[in-house]
């Protein structure tokens, strides 16, 4: 069994799909290393107090990390495509570049 990541860096590379659906569940108001940060509290069972995951789940990052997985076929159209979030988490993995406020601005 492989351990489980340490930092959003290592959530980013071992799950980038769902690092995706986390950007995509925020209406890209995470950037991938939000995102991955978010999933990595989720996985850890650690809240995770940014603005979004406070207003919106009360800092419960595991719920962030259940909706974003559940929801993961409705990710499409105006503010919660999948397929641009999976793409700013591939070029966030290859060059280390990403949005610095949200990922859609």
């Amino acid at each position: 069994m492989r351990p489980k990541p340490e930092n959003a860096g290592d959530f980013m590379k071992r799950y980038p799909r769902v690092t995706g659906h986390i950007i995509a569940e925020s209406l890209g108001y995470a950037t991938p290393t939000t995102a991955a940060r978010i999933g990595l509290d989720g996985l850890l069972e650690r809240p995770n107090y940014c603005e979004w995951v406070a207003t919106c789940y009360g800092g419960d990052a595991r719920e962030v990390l259940r909706r974003s997985t559940k929801s993961r076929h409705y990710h499409k159209g105006y503010m919660a495509e999948y397929k641009l979030a999976n793409r700013l988490v591939n070029i966030a993995l290859e060059t280390g570049e990403e949005p610095i406020f949200a990922s859609w601005f």
